[in-house]
C-alpha cells in the first residue's frame, strides 16, 4: 500500500482576527497543518481549541521571529502574511509614532518573518501570500498612512517574486476592498489613543472634510471576508497561481480607477467618499484630537 503524503503545513500571522482567522479555520478545515501566530498568550487556549497550533509571534520582535520559524521546523508549505494594523487620517496630522509603527508591522515585520521561515519553504517548494489592500494602488483621501504602508508591501512582495523564480518558491499578493472586520474599529482606537498632531487652526482646515467621510462610511456595509479568504486558498493551491488577486466588488471597481487620468480619479473617488467642495473649506471647530476618520 502507497504510503499517504503527510499533511501539508501553513504559517498564517494575524491569525486572531479578521482574514488570518478566516484564513487559519478554512485551511483548517481542509486538512492543513496550522501554525496559527499570535501574540497575546492568552489567545493560545482558544486557537489550540479549534484545532490549530499556536505559534507565539511579535513582528517588531526578531527574537520573537526566530522564535516562532524554530517552532515551525525546517519545512514549510505555505506562509500567509495577514498581520496588519491600519492607520488613518490626514497626512498632516498623523504623528510620526502612527507612522513608524504602521511600516514597522505592515513592512519590516513581514520582511522578517519571510527572511526567517524562507528555508522552510525552499525546502518545500512552498508559496507565500501577502495581504495587502486595493488602496495601495489608488489611496483615497485620509488613508495615506495604510495606503502607503501596502504601496510598500506591495513592491516588496513584487522584487521577492522575482528573486524567488528560480528557487521553487511562488509568491503572490491579495489586495481585497473593505471587508467587515475589526480592523476599522482598532484603526479608530490606535488614533484616538495617539491623537493628532498640529495646531488648533491646522485641524480645523480638515474638521468638514472629515466629517463628511464618517457620513459617507456610516452608509455603507463593508463586503465578506470569503472573497478574500478564497484567493488565499487558490493563491496556497493552484498550480499557476495568480501574481495578484483582487477581491470584492468595490476592491476591484476602486482598481479600475488606476487607468484614468489623474485628474478624473480625484474627482471620482472624492464624490464617492463625500467630498465636495465645501468639504474642504476652513471649519469653524477644530478636530477633535481623539476623532479620528472612519473607513
Amino acid at each position: 500500500m502507497a504510503e499517504l503524503p503527510p499533511p501539508r503545513t501553513v504559517l498564517v500571522t494575524g491569525a486572531t482576527g479578521g482574514v488570518g482567522s478566516a484564513v487559519a479555520r478554512r485551511l483548517h478545515a481542509e486538512g492543513w497543518i496550522v501554525y496559527a501566530a499570535h501574540r497575546r498568550p492568552a489567545d493560545a487556549t482558544a486557537l489550540r481549541d479549534a484545532g490549530l497550533e499556536p505559534v507565539r509571534l511579535d513582528l517588531t520582535d526578531e527574537e520573537s521571529v526566530h522564535a516562532a520559524a524554530e517552532a515551525v521546523g525546517p519545512r514549510l508549505d505555505g506562509l500567509v502574511n495577514s498581520a496588519a494594523i491600519m492607520g488613518q487620517g490626514p497626512v498632516e496630522l498623523t504623528p510620526a509614532e502612527a507612522w513608524r509603527r504602521q511600516f514597522e508591522i505592515n513592512v519590516i515585520g513581514q520582511a522578517a518573518v519571510i527572511r526567517a521561515l524562507l528555508p522552510a519553504l525552499r525546502t518545500t517548494g512552498g508559496r507565500i501570500v501577502n495581504i495587502g489592500a486595493v488602496s495601495a494602488r489608488v489611496p483615497p483621501p485620509f488613508f495615506g498612512p495604510i495606503a502607503a504602508s501596502k504601496a510598500a508591501l506591495s513592491a516588496l512582495t513584487q522584487s521577492l517574486r522575482a528573486e524567488l523564480h528560480r528557487q521553487g518558491v511562488k509568491v503572490s499578493l491579495v489586495e481585497p476592498g473593505a471587508m467587515d472586520t475589526a480592523i476599522f474599529a482598532t484603526a479608530d482606537k490606535a488614533s484616538a489613543e495617539l491623537g493628532w498632531v498640529g495646531s488648533t487652526d491646522t485641524q480645523r482646515y480638515y474638521a468638514a472634510a472629515l466629517d463628511a467621510v464618517r457620513a459617507t462610511a456610516a452608509r455603507q456595509t463593508p463586503g465578506p471576508v470569503e472573497p478574500a479568504v478564497n484567493a488565499v486558498v487558490r493563491a496556497l493551491t493552484a498550480r499557476r497561481p495568480a501574481t495578484l488577486y483582487t477581491t470584492g466588488r468595490d476592491g476591484r471597481a476602486l482598481a479600475l480607477l488606476r487607468f484614468l487620468p489623474d485628474g478624473l480619479r480625484d474627482r471620482l473617488v472624492l464624490r464617492a467618499m463625500g467630498l465636495t467642495a465645501g468639504a474642504f473649506t476652513e471649519a469653524a471647530a477644530p478636530v477633535p484630537a481623539n476623532a479620528p476618520p472612519a473607513p
